[in-house]
């Protein structure tokens, strides 16, 4: 589960709906998906080209209706670890401060990283993700990623075009 972090303050969240209503407050939707539906007998049946494949298999009815409600058209898969080729170059485009012009979701399948959002009250908060915690950043939130320590993360993104988001970086 998430852990959430005001900068600046003694503030930690670490339950699910204080984080949901606290995010949501800076237009962002956080959301808990059974992350141990990837470790039922039905998913171990499934039968997949890619592990990439076998994921989006799994989880496709969160992602249709995730798909209905924000009006995305695709997903994929992305999984970092330090065997990651040119892997601190790949995290220096997400470690400054940017926006983007669509939303950018991301449903952690293992591993972890941080969010960093500044919101528009100059408030900084880290939410911390970790497997079955699902996160929307909408376009214009300025925000920045990171890996934690251990330099491993899978997601499922989704995005809103084929082509994918483009970061804006802030000056």
């Amino acid at each position: 589960m998430a852990e959430l972090r005001v900068r600046g303050t003694d503030t930690v969240l670490t339950d699910p709906t204080l984080i949901k209503d606290f995010v949501r407050g800076y237009g962002l939707d956080y959301e808990v998906w059974n992350i141990e539906k990837l470790h039922t007998e039905a998913a171990k049946a499934v039968q997949a080209e890619t592990e990439q494949q076998r994921i989006l298999t799994i989880f496709a009815d969160e992602i249709e209706a995730l798909k209905e409600r924000g009006g995305y058209l695709s997903a994929d898969v992305i999984s970092l670890t330090p065997a990651t080729p040119n892997l601190d170059t790949l995290l220096a485009k997400f470690d400054k401060e940017h926006e983007h012009d669509e939303d950018e979701v991301r449903f952690v399948v293992d591993g972890r990283g941080i969010f960093t959002i500044h919101a528009p009250d100059d408030r900084v908060f880290d939410v911390e993700v970790h497997p079955g915690d699902l996160l929307v950043v909408p376009k214009g939130t300025w925000h920045w990623f990171d890996l934690c320590e251990d330099k491993t993360i899978k997601c499922i993104r989704v995005f809103e075009s084929a082509g994918g988001w483009v970061a804006h970086y802030r000056s």
